[in-house]
């Protein structure tokens, strides 16, 4: 694109332009333009969320340098948006163009993310796009390259560009030809291969992706490659299955970056007859053809008449992209551009590696230092770059001294190139200390002091002890609450205190409200501060007991033997939710023991959640929840929790759950939930589980567990049931994916609390506590009860609802002890039976 060009628009972020944001520049062009609307972007990093409507056509974004002009964000899958809900793959990029005729001409487009997940620097649906001289920067998923519809096929054009990745990094389904691209596989973090696309081209769609003259270097490390795996065709995807098209025609490849194999299915359900992967002429740096006797034998090596189908009239039909603006198809000048510039800080050295994004001979790197971040660099290693088959870079540099930093950038240089410097990189060593999770509040009884509640403490780069302080009432413990004190010190070991499990609890002398924060200090590091606040009351602490089970293992009804005397039996009613199919994905059936109840918002139980399915999609909606109801019977019954086992099968996006309460049927009243405690301790990114803050569930497909557990409060203290009034909760689900087999898994629902005594004393209540220790057990544990009496049984219980066991207690006794010795590692109910009523315990067996 000339210099000399006059602009439509201009966007500079120092305020010389007509716009200092991108997006505004957008909001200001005109809509349904048939004929080009330019936008010229000086150099910056623009760190906005950028979208270009379906009505904002023929827009042209020229950037004033590739290696300068920066359009970024950092959005990921799971990520909670700022309105609610969470963000999927698709809108999770950075750059979202839907408008036909769209161009960008040297532009990085960049997600920093990192690896993963699905985090998209730019997500490309509309029609005739062409992007030239352009980088596309990411990890999992970079570029998406899509048909909004399978029934609106469009086409895309990429020309000279560099694009890098992870995994499945250039995916979607639309028509596109990537011309004498870099097309850069990056090494993973993790040990293994990957995958560079991931096409899902519709049933009768001609052409998928095609890669003509591409150059795939190779990476820093051991990650090696596989060319392409197939989208949407597999176990559990929509019919019909996709037929997955990528040819890649003459490409280089480095050395050892594409494994021998080639392509690879998607899983055991992929039906190979509908994909053409193929290759024609593959060659190495060297020029010499790529060995392909052990690719996959349902790819193809095409021959010469084969590649007629593949030019770019072929392919793009009567549109023809190098029309679309002179510099389209015009001789392209490699600009110098250094990437993925990183530093990792060992014991004595720190290592720097960074790479190409166009291999050119003769460009020198500098890596250049600093004791400020705006200070006086110097250069502390040089090398020049020997061909143009040369595009990874190493160097290294002794680590600053405990207490200080260093800062880096590299210059590369070339006579008649313009100069690029990296972003810059701060090697630290100066004293941090970070705590992770805030606590909720803290309520002491007359029996002692008051639950303990942790947060994890963790310090780098330290030259001195850590002191932790507590706020007058309260105490904190650093070995899992042996030893208490107002006060602690940490010795650092290497300069660093590990990740710390810290328990607090609230013990008191006198009734009344304490708050203040727990202090972690430490000499030139910032002071953390832990706001902690809580109560001591003058009553002892409430008795909570497991009342009622619905195991969801079997069925949806609720244990008889778990069951108070005190409520009715109960089933769950599911409302536009439907159990699974148990064939869509045959190892997730309605019912299972490994997974409880799984159910999906299609009639059918294919696990769909879309709203054009009739679901609910990616946003909790009050007509699809699963309803169960406690029914209080002879005497008053009090509820403080709910917990149960709940994550989705397949997928993480948007996928919630929210759980609401009501004591008239959601005729006269409604309550959240108001949090609790998720897997790892506090509830994530704000959640207290009701509906406007919902809990993000996992993706699990080893079965629910202990992992996936959430225990949540009913109300602040509880709620009285009284005799003949039932409960009512409502459980609700969402989730953003568009594809079937996505199926939400639900077990081990129960609801915790007392069944009233007649005596209005709370002492009398005190009596019905039913004690077992130890907890967990491995070989025996002891059953402290009320003084038995002739026909009292001792009941054990799967969590399923079986009975594994049964004993009397010696009349009189109030200890049994019970033999574990036999008994499968696991949970269980230990249930006491007597002329007064049931009460239970829950026991862990090791």
């Amino acid at each position: 694109m000339a210099r000399g060009q006059a602009f439509d628009l201009t966007v500079a972020q120092d305020g010389t332009g007509s716009f200092t944001t991108v997006q505004a520049a957008i909001n200001a062009a005109p809509v349904g333009r048939t004929a080009p609307f330019t936008i010229f972007i000086r150099n910056g990093r623009y760190k906005e969320k950028i979208s270009v409507p379906a009505n904002k056509t023929f827009l042209h974004f020229i950037g004033q340098s590739v290696a300068n002009t920066v359009l970024t964000f950092d959005d990921f899958s799971g990520k909670p948006m700022p309105g609610g809900g969470t963000y999927g793959t698709s809108n999770s990029a950075s750059v979202i163009i839907n408008a036909a005729d769209f161009a960008a001409f040297n532009i990085t487009f960049e997600n920093t993310t990192g690896e993963s997940p699905q985090a998209l620097a730019i997500n490309v649906q509309g029609d005739r796009a062409v992007f030239q001289g352009c980088r596309f920067l990411g990890g999992q998923d970079t570029v998406l390259s899509q048909n909004p519809s399978a029934t609106s096929p469009v086409k895309h054009y990429f020309r000279n560009c560099y694009i890098d990745g992870t995994v499945d990094f250039i995916f979607g389904s639309s028509t596109a030809i990537f011309e004498r691209c870099v097309i850069y596989a990056k090494t993973r973090s993790a040990a293994g291969a990957s995958y560079i696309t991931a096409a899902n081209t519709p049933q009768g769609q001609a052409y998928g992706y095609v890669f003509r003259n591409c150059i795939i270097p190779a990476n820093h490390g051991l990650t090696s490659y596989f060319l392409g795996r197939p989208w949407q065709n597999s176990t559990g995807a929509s019919m019909p299955f996709a037929n997955n098209k990528v040819v890649l025609l003459k490409a280089t490849y480095g050395a050892g970056i594409i494994r021998a194999e080639g392509w690879s299915t998607w899983d055991a359900g992929t039906n190979t007859a509908l994909i053409t992967f193929a290759e024609y002429k593959s060659r190495d740096f060297r020029g010499r053809l790529v060995n392909t006797s052990q690719r996959v034998p349902w790819s193809r090596q095409l021959q010469d008449a084969d590649t007629a189908a593949y030019t770019k009239s072929a392919v793009l039909g009567s549109w023809d992209p190098c029309t679309v603006a002179a510099a389209v198809c015009a001789p392209f000048a490699q600009p110098i551009a250094v990437t993925n510039f990183r530093g990792v800080r060992g014991a004595n050295v720190t290592a720097f590696r960074w790479n190409a994004s166009w291999g050119i001979a003769g460009v020198q790197y500098e890596l250049l230092r600093a004791t400020t971040r705006r200070g006086t660099y110097t250069a502390v290693g040089t090398q020049t770059a020997a061909s143009d088959s040369l595009y990874n870079f190493l160097a290294s540099d002794a680590v600053p001294a405990a207490g200080s930093a260093f800062h880096y950038y590299v210059r590369a240089t070339k006579a008649g190139l313009a100069t690029h410097i990296s972003d810059t990189v701060t090697i630290s060593r100066v004293p941090t200390l970070t705590a992770t999770a805030s606590l909720p509040a803290f309520t002491q009884y007359t029996n002692g002091p008051s639950a303990p509640r942790t947060y994890q403490l963790a310090g780098d780069n330290l030259t001195s002890n850590v002191t932790l302080t507590a706020p007058a009432g309260f105490e904190i413990s650093v070995n899992g609450g042996a030893v208490w004190n107002t006060s602690i010190v940490l010795t650092p070991t290497n300069n660093a205190i590990p990740t710390t499990t810290v328990s607090v609890r609230l013990n008191a002398a006198a009734v009344g409200t304490y708050s203040g924060n727990v202090t972690q200090a430490s000499a030139g590091a910032a002071t953390v501060n832990t706001a902690v606040t809580g109560s001591r009351v003058n009553t002892p602490e409430p008795i909570s007991n497991v009342l009622q089970i619905w195991s969801m293992r079997v069925s949806n009804q609720d244990s008889a033997a778990v069951r108070s005397a005190n409520l009715m039996a109960s089933a769950s009613q599911l409302r536009r939710l439907f159990v699974s199919n148990g064939t869509t994905v045959p190892t997730i059936p309605a019912y299972s023991a490994r997974n409880g109840q799984a159910f999906s918002a299609t009639a059918n139980g294919d696990g769909t959640w879309t709203t054009a399915a009739g679901g609910p999609g990616g946003n909790l909606n009050r007509g699809f929840y699963e309803q169960f109801t406690v029914t209080a019977t002879g005497r008053a019954v009090r509820i403080d929790s709910l917990l149960l086992k709940s994550a989705f099968y397949g997928t993480v996006s948007n996928t919630k759950l929210a759980v609401v309460y009501s004591r008239s049927n959601f005729v006269s009243d409604s309550a959240d939930v108001v949090g609790g405690k998720g897997p790892g301790g506090s509830l994530l990114t704000g959640a207290t589980g009701g509906f406007a803050v919902p809990i993000l569930l996992p993706n699990q497909t080893n079965g629910l567990n202990a992992s996936n557990q959430y225990r949540l409060a009913l109300a602040n203290t509880s709620l009285l049931l009284p005799a003949g009034q039932t409960l009512t909760l409502r459980l609700y689900w969402s989730c953003g994916s568009g594809s079937p087999g996505r199926y939400a898994l639900l077990r081990d629902v129960q609801v915790k609390g007392e069944a009233q005594t007649v005596s209005a004393t709370r002492s009398a209540v005190a009596k019905n506590v039913l004690v077992v220790y130890p907890n967990p057990a491995a070989s025996e544990v002891t059953v402290a009860h009320t003084a038995a009496t002739a026909g009292a049984q001792i009941l054990v219980y799967r969590f399923d609802g079986r009975q594994v066991a049964a004993f009397a207690p010696v009349p009189g006794t109030v200890h049994t002890r019970l033999p574990l010795g036999a008994w499968a590692t696991g949970h269980y109910l230990v249930v006491y039976a007597d002329a007064q009523g049931r009460r239970s315990a829950a026991i862990s067996k090791e």
